[in-house]
């Protein structure tokens, strides 16, 4: 496909179902689905708003209403919203008072984990739980792969999704490796495929994302650590060793910290456990903890 074209329909489908608020300092680009008590999900990098309804649509189903904003930089939302972590703590209030949402669990994946641990922290009245999965937790200096490099770049990743097209099994695999999640299971399952072709394709493009990718690479090499005794809200870990994007420190080190959080240290699944083997085992322990701590809607 060619540059432009393909450039096109990426830009369209990160904007798919997009929605907007309007600041003094900025726009802030969301997305909104569902009915019922509020996940406000903190998305990773480089991602956006477009994730919530394709990630935790299954939440929507049972009976759920997920909120997803772009982080600052990300997207349609202006860094000038929150560059720094504490500042993006202050933004998910912001953003929860702009739709008048009291109460919220807040679903925390990858580099979406620091601003929704300050959140939590500063903010607790807000939070029915924590649940933070496969979620950066502590300092961490990230070194950028060949791979990476090549997706951080418009040009690159549309010559990767070009290859992609071509030599689909191989890059599939690729992919995965990259996670930490088995292909030979995910293969077997044509929606388990889909999902892992979606996580590729919603890094893209990545000049709509990169300010906000860059920031987060510098605020998490740069971050103090959090003080994990003063979070005070119900809280649930989800990680596991086969994670290949980040190390699993980022699951032992709040597990530790905060009292009565519940670990769950599962094997398989990567960086992207609802497409594994243990899926249902991570689904069925997030429903329970929220409907063991769903105080208010």
């Amino acid at each position: 496909m060619r540059y432009e074209k393909w450039f096109h329909m990426m830009k369209e489908q990160a904007y798919k179902d997009a929605q907007y608020l309007h600041t003094e300092r900025g726009s802030i680009h969301y997305t909104d689905i569902g009915k019922g008590p509020v996940i406000l999900h903190s998305h990773g990098s480089p991602a956006g708003a477009d994730i919530g309804p394709v990630f935790l649509k299954d939440f929507t189903q049972q009976g759920y209403r997920v909120v997803t904003p772009s982080r600052p930089g990300f997207l349609g939302t202006d860094l000038a919203l929150g560059k720094s972590i504490e500042e993006q703590a202050d933004f998910f209030k912001n953003f929860l008072d702009k739709l008048k949402i009291k109460k919220v669990f807040v679903h925390a994946w990858s580099a979406g984990g620091p601003p929704a641990i300050a959140f939590a922290l500063k903010y607790p009245e807000y939070v029915n739980g924590l649940i933070l999965f496969c979620a950066v937790s502590h300092r961490w200096v990230h070194k950028i792969t060949k791979f990476e490099k090549m997706m951080l770049s418009n040009r690159g990743i549309w010559m990767l999704w070009n290859m992609s097209r071509v030599f689909k099994s191989s890059f599939r695999k690729k992919s995965a490796e990259e996670l930490g999640v088995d292909y030979n299971y995910v293969k077997e399952n044509d929606e388990r495929l889909a999902l892992l072709d979606n996580f590729f394709e919603m890094t893209a493009p990545p000049s709509l994302r990169n300010i906000g990718s860059f920031n987060d690479i510098k605020n998490y090499s740069e971050m103090k650590e959090f003080d994990f005794s003063n979070v005070k809200v119900p809280t649930l870990i989800l990680f596991s060793p086969s994670d290949n994007q980040i190390p699993v420190s980022n699951g032992d080190l709040p597990a530790e910290g905060i009292k009565g959080a519940e670990y769950i240290r599962f094997t398989h699944g990567g960086h992207m456990p609802m497409i594994d083997r243990e899926a249902e085992l991570v689904n069925r322990k997030m429903l329970k903890f929220m409907e063991e701590n769903n105080g208010s809607i």
